[in-house]
């Protein structure tokens, strides 16, 4: 799998023979390091600064794709004028576009209700954490003690499997993360080809990832002939045909666009 930056010349000219690009990328783990707790997560101002630049340059369509809330996306990035893929893809908004899945959508209360047994049934554990965001739901154990994930993956399978099995909902796992979320035929993928639909004329688009829910939108891109970048370990298992190390090295991407 080759590294983006050792490879940018022959990048740098798709980019320059691509009319428009569609330049989509992860949030937590991608333009920002992971973090102990979700809230603590920052925008470094010089990637915010390189981004606004991008938004002003005729031939980008910028867009965030991210498992987090909508509203937390937007304060998180803070820049207008771009599209935001939140939870997961499930609701999207943008220039001209604004999407929320219906089935998604009409699912929110039984999503509340199964946030307030898992608040119930693993909230007292020492290092969960555990958000509503609407949409889906997720609990965070990263802080947790090593010697009690195990237990909180237990005690969340036990929870929630009754409930999948009735059909409503589904289950996924990222990094130190469990996700509950509606069991409708939507991923970051199908997200990313409904942005694509609504941008005919970018007929390039590059897709910067890191973790397993990155993973549908890797193989949609692939599939339009666009660059699907990976962030993270050389030989880590993934779809992607090419890769960065880190969220600095996906600054330092994203500056180099900025200055075709």
């Amino acid at each position: 799998m080759p590294h983006l930056l050792n490879i940018w010349p022959s990048v740098s000219a798709r980019l320059r023979d691509a009319q428009r690009v569609l330049l989509l990328s992860d949030f937590d783990g991608t333009l920002t390091p992971i973090v102990d707790r979700p809230e603590l997560a920052v925008l470094a101002p010089g990637v915010r600064q390189t981004l606004v630049e991008l938004t002003g340059h005729r031939k980008f369509i910028l867009g965030v794709v991210s498992g987090r809330s909508l509203h937390d996306l937007e304060d998180k990035v803070g820049i207008p004028g771009i599209i935001y893929a939140a939870n997961h893809g499930l609701e999207i908004s943008g220039p001209g576009l604004e999407f929320v899945h219906p089935e998604a959508d009409e699912m929110r209360g039984i999503q509340t209700e199964v946030f307030e047994i898992l608040k119930r049934e693993l909230g007292h554990l020492l290092g969960v954490v555990l958000e509503n965001k609407g949409l889906t739901l997720s609990v965070h154990y990263r802080l947790a003690p090593d010697a009690s994930v195990a237990r909180i993956q237990e005690r969340f399978a036990a929870t929630v499997s009754p409930l999948v099995a009735e059909g409503q909902l589904k289950t996924s796992e990222g990094k130190k993360v469990l996700e509950v979320r509606p069991n409708v035929d939507w991923d970051k993928g199908k997200a990313i080809a409904h942005i694509q639909g609504q941008h005919p004329q970018a007929k390039l688009t590059v897709f910067f990832g890191d973790d397993l829910t990155d993973e549908d939108g890797f193989a949609v891109v692939q599939e339009s002939g666009g660059l699907d970048v990976f962030v993270g370990p050389a030989r880590a298992p993934t779809k992607a045909l090419y890769r960065l190390d880190s969220p600095g090295e996906v600054a330092r991407a994203l500056a180099l666009m900025a200055g075709l």
